[in-house]
């Protein structure tokens, strides 16, 4: 059996691999040619941004530029002018006084599953050292 093939006209080339699928105790399995279960790769994705927690990162920063600049005096003064409550602005705001390197791995979606916007804006320590052990890092 020819296992690779490739069509020089279409640039193409074809991997064939002799397995087969089969369910065993309600599961489906991979098999080898030789009967041998074969373990499929179950983490196929790589990272993967959560958009909303990267937007409120970028939202939290948009908005303390705006009040550090001088163009808003006061953050309630922002909040009126982007039509949100106050309260939650500074809930989202909040996230500029994360460590540095736990917003690096929320922007690149390399953050623990487990550490979602939810859980972060219902507060956190100041200190990088006690973010870094409360979210896991």
């Amino acid at each position: 059996m020819n296992m690779l093939a490739y069509n020089d006209e279409s640039k193409i080339l074809s991997i064939v691999v002799p397995v087969s699928f089969k369910r065993r105790q309600s599961r489906k399995t991979i098999v080898s040619p030789t009967g041998k279960n074969i373990k499929a790769i179950t983490n196929v994705e790589g990272p993967k941004q959560d958009h909303v927690f990267v937007s409120s990162l970028i939202k939290a920063f948009d908005w303390q530029e705006k009040l550090d600049s001088g163009k808003y005096k006061t953050p309630k003064e922002l909040a009126e002018k982007e039509d949100i409550e106050p309260t939650h602005m500074y809930r989202i705001m909040r996230l500029t006084l994360l460590a540095p390197d736990i917003i690096q791995t929320i922007m690149d979606g390399t953050q623990p599953r487990a550490l979602t916007l939810q859980d972060v804006i219902r507060g956190f320590p100041v200190s990088w050292r006690e973010q870094r052990d409360m979210f896991g890092f």
